[in-house]
């Protein structure tokens, strides 16, 4: 591992200290506080990835010898048990709180969520936790993780934030966990396959995607959303 690759590791800190100190200082000191909260739940998130991550060294499913397995690996054991384990603390501990009156603020919990999840499995990358590190392009993926689960976490912020203020919460909820899990899946299948064409197109057109949900819920009345 290059050293720059261990610096990488305060980012996703960092930029949590940016939002929180940005909203702070807005005066919407419930929602800071709130912050907090998302960005230590989104490192208890992690104990899912662990669990995963135990079970297919267990089971033998840590070796990537077929298409078979790095699909499997790449959707259910990283992609399936990352996106989970930010939407179990996001989806019943986090959305429930009075705070996030607007579809905008559950996207910035669950960023903020995301960036907690992220400090920790940078670290558990880092020190090679279970051999993890040997499936991946070390240094690129320290670089380019944590502005991908923000866009995880963008998906799934929206749709679980949207079923705060509509009828079908259960649909737009595991729309959310889908979506993200699905996103997270395809950029872990680019990183083990080293497909970078794939990647770059799949960069291109998460951003898009990621752009449109962020304006959507910025110009959503949850009043209009109820009706």
């Amino acid at each position: 591992m290059r050293p720059i690759a261990y610096v990488m590791i305060g980012f996703a800190p960092f930029l949590a200290l940016i939002i929180f100190l940005y909203l702070n200082r807005r005066d919407n000191r419930d929602l800071s506080r709130l912050l907090v909260h998302s960005f230590i739940a989104g490192m208890a998130g992690v104990i899912l990835l662990i669990l995963a991550e135990l079970i297919s060294v267990k089971l033998g499913l840590g070796s990537l010898r077929s298409l078979k397995r790095i699909i499997f690996y790449s959707f259910i054991t990283i992609g399936g048990s990352s996106e989970l384990g930010k939407f179990i603390v996001f989806r019943y501990y986090i959305i429930k709180k009075k705070q996030i009156t607007r579809p905008v603020d559950a996207i910035t919990l669950a960023v903020m969520t995301s960036l907690g999840f992220t400090t920790v499995a940078l670290i558990l990358f880092i020190i090679n936790f279970m051999g993890i590190r040997e499936n991946f392009p070390p240094t690129l993926y320290t670089f380019v993780i944590v502005p991908a689960n923000i866009m995880f976490s963008v998906i799934m912020g929206f749709f679980v934030g949207m079923a705060k203020f509509l009828k079908t919460r259960i649909v737009f909820s595991l729309t959310g966990l889908v979506g993200a899990a699905f996103f997270h899946g395809i950029f872990n299948f680019c990183m083990l396959t080293n497909d970078f064409r794939l990647l770059s197109l799949f960069s291109f057109g998460s951003t898009a995607i990621v752009l449109v949900l962020g304006l959507k819920a910025a110009f959503t009345n949850p009043a209009q959303s109820q009706q």
